[in-house]
């Protein structure tokens, strides 16, 4: 699941005194070094504290303990290697177990990663990431745009909601660019140089990437620990988050010589659809918009996949869609005569007491799928919060009158379904 190496490459040391803040992190500054993992990933501890949202890494801001914040720093024109272990114990173990004991699943993540490294590793080059990154998306989604974890992280990348927020990707009911390939990959590259710049070295980065800055941060301080050998087999830590570096070198191993491990090679060479952006103002639905420029529909949506209703939102500023190249003009000029179009019918379920996911689905006839996507804070796995508001389709006039018996009359009384 996704969260969020280096002041110059470096990250900071740890702080136990309370009364020390910007002096120490001057001092701090002054000491660190460009060492790869070795002397620099000590974190700041106690007084300085990471918030996702806000504070990233140093090049977004650092918080410390008061409304100070530190100017960015600059990023890295190009970034190190990812170290190569290829021959190392655990390495090894994790080659062998997805060559063999999980065969067909690592059959399944590299035709899913086929269809997308031409663009995942232009997006690294552009960043100046190793190209080795790209294969991160295996591991974490089994390189699956679609991919939803139990913990509500979504996407190829699995960025949480308040995540993706903070790398400027639109979350709410209408769009959900997590799903977007393209968008999707370009805020992951800015969070793994964001996590570079904390941690100084990949394999905490990465590591981070799993667990969360927040929680390596603190199980670094809790070591005492300076380096990721020190914290590797830390029980503090997830088995997930201790296995993730080895298990994404494996793969990343696989990935780049397949045939060597019995698998088929990678055909990288085939050429991304071009695309053109065109504002569209107001609700449409792509169903009239494909139609008006003799599209298929499917083509359509598969260049617009973040569109969860199938219509532009008709909130906001207007909202840029791709259509195929040379339909551009042919859009414009259709959109001065296609009036809005109503939205499909939505309503707000408020959580009322007893009320749970299967039985919000059974009432509203719909299923889990339908109700995450338009949902996206909240956590459909977890138990519904009471006075929570859910976002629910209703896809026929019958239903709306379907949804007045007592139950919905005393929830209005309450604040209820509007």
């Amino acid at each position: 699941m996704i969260t969020t190496e280096s002041l110059g490459a470096g990250a900071g040391f740890c702080v136990r005194r309370r009364g020390a803040r910007l002096d120490l992190l001057v001092s701090a500054a002054c000491l660190m070094v460009l060492a790869g993992c070795t002397n620099t990933a000590k974190v700041l501890k106690e007084n300085l504290d990471y918030r996702p949202a806000v504070a990233n890494a140093f090049s977004r801001a650092i918080s410390l303990g008061s409304s100070e914040k530190k100017i960015p720093s600059s990023k890295l024109a190009a970034y190190p290697p990812i170290p190569s272990e290829e021959n190392t114990p655990r390495v090894r173990s994790f080659i062998r177990h997805y060559a063999y004991e999980r065969r067909e699943t690592m059959k399944n993540y590299l035709a899913m990663v086929e269809k997308h490294l031409p663009m995942l590793k232009a997006a690294a080059r552009e960043n100046g990431l190793p190209e080795e990154i790209s294969y991160l998306v295996m591991l974490e989604s089994g390189a699956d745009p679609e991919a939803r974890s139990p913990a509500n992280a979504l996407g190829m990348w699995q960025f949480m909601p308040a995540t993706a927020r903070s790398y400027d990707l639109r979350v709410d009911s209408w769009v959900d660019e997590r799903l977007d390939p393209m968008k999707s990959t370009k805020a992951a590259m800015m969070y793994l140089k964001d996590l570079y710049g904390m941690f100084g070295c990949w394999r905490l980065a990465l590591s981070a990437y799993n667990s969360g800055e927040n929680k390596l941060n603190k199980v670094l301080c809790q070591e005492d620990a300076q380096e990721y050998d020190e914290i590797c087999s830390s029980r503090r830590l997830k088995k997930e988050t201790r296995e993730f570096f080895p298990r994404f070198l494996a793969m990343a191993v696989i990935a780049k010589n397949p045939t060597k491990y019995g698998f088929p090679g990678l055909q990288e060479m085939r050429p991304e659809e071009k695309h053109e952006l065109v504002p569209v103002e107001g609700s449409h639905a792509l169903e009239t918009l494909a139609r008006s420029i003799s599209e298929p529909l499917s083509r359509v949506q598969a260049l617009n996949p973040a569109l969860l209703r199938g219509i532009t939102p008709s909130d906001g500023s207007p909202y840029s869609i791709r259509v195929p190249v040379g339909k551009k003009e042919v859009l414009v000029k259709r959109l001065e005569h296609l009036p809005e179009e109503p939205p499909k019918i939505h309503v707000t379920h408020v959580v009322n007491k007893g009320d749970n996911v299967s039985r919000i689905l059974k009432r509203y006839q719909i299923n889990k799928v339908q109700l995450a996507e338009l949902n996206p804070d909240v956590n459909l796995n977890r138990k519904l919060r009471h006075g929570s508001r859910l976002v629910v389709p209703v896809h026929k006039a019958k239903d709306q009158r379907s949804l007045k018996p007592k139950r919905l009359s005393r929830a209005q009384q309450m604040g209820g379904d509007g």
